[in-house]
């Protein structure tokens, strides 16, 4: 099977941890992927909030993945990403740092507030400095990330983002959780071009069976007829997973679950692969 997954911290746990791409302690390696044909892998540099130096923290971050994965398996291709705007500060021209150190993506808060916008633990908007930064991600063609941001900042940030995108979140239809989305937001984000990657965190997720509770965000995305606009965003490494969906080489015992539960096999493709191929090939990301 193919796998396009918009998120994972694998990079940050790398630095972090001072641990090897390879190590068995992550939930994505090379090895555990290897069972896959076609594998493009969002890593992203994960800023956490009230880091000292953010931007330092990020270089070094970034350049010690970057040498990680020069001899990369066959069937991988990676993209990087930036979990955290924090790390632009007051200087728009990191924006462009950002594009030519090869990062297609930008999360623009965590769970807190920055310079930027308001996360899902506050009631902050979108920030004057905040619509600058927009429109430089729009200019250097860097997706913007509306994951983590609260309802108020989504909307805010919606009407200005060229290229949107939702990395790793689940729905408030199956669990009423902060960081969730409702379906007002999900609408928005399809009219406007947008994807949505679902995570797998159980917190998010929900009580209950973990490939279940999966089928259920789902369904009612297929349900709203948004089939073109689902992938996968896992949040490996970067939270505490389920036995049953604990690291990459599991995926596809999902797939086989979602395709028990009578899912078609070529929306089941969309899901996992296509669909996120297709926005990053289109927007020549």
């Amino acid at each position: 099977m193919n796998l396009f997954d918009l998120h994972c911290d694998t990079a940050y746990k790398c630095y972090r941890d001072n641990l090897s791409f390879s190590d068995n302690s992550l939930a994505v390696t090379p090895k555990k992927a290897k069972g896959l044909d076609k594998w493009h892998q969002c890593f992203a540099v994960f800023i956490k909030d009230g880091v000292k130096n953010p931007y330092e923290y990020y270089k070094n971050t970034l350049e010690n993945f970057k040498l990680q994965i020069v001899e990369k398996p066959d069937n991988l291709t990676p993209i990087l990403t930036v979990e955290n705007g924090l790390l632009i500060k007051k200087d728009l021209n990191r924006v462009e740092a950002m594009y030519n150190d090869g990062i297609r993506a930008l999360t623009l808060t965590w769970n807190g507030e920055n310079q930027i916008a308001g996360g899902a633990d506050t009631d902050v908007g979108l920030k004057p400095f905040g619509k600058e930064v927009i429109k430089e991600l729009n200019r250097f063609n860097i997706m913007t990330d509306l994951s983590h941001l609260n309802k108020k900042s989504f909307y805010s940030v919606l009407e200005l983002a060229n290229k949107p995108i939702i990395t790793h979140s689940c729905l408030e239809y199956v669990n009423r959780h902060r960081r969730n989305i409702d379906d007002n937001q999900l609408k928005s984000l399809v009219q406007k071009g947008g994807i949505f990657g679902l995570c797998f965190y159980p917190v998010f997720l929900g009580q209950g069976d973990v490939f279940e509770n999966i089928y259920k965000n789902i369904f009612h995305i297929l349900d709203m007829g948004y089939e073109d606009y689902l992938s996968i965003g896992s949040d490996f490494d970067g939270a505490d997973m389920a036995d049953i969906l604990y690291d990459i080489s599991t995926v596809k015992k999902l797939y086989e679950y979602l395709s028990f539960k009578k899912i078609d096999k070529d929306i089941l493709n969309k899901i996992f692969f296509n669909n996120a191929y297709n926005f990053f090939t289109k927007r020549g990301i």
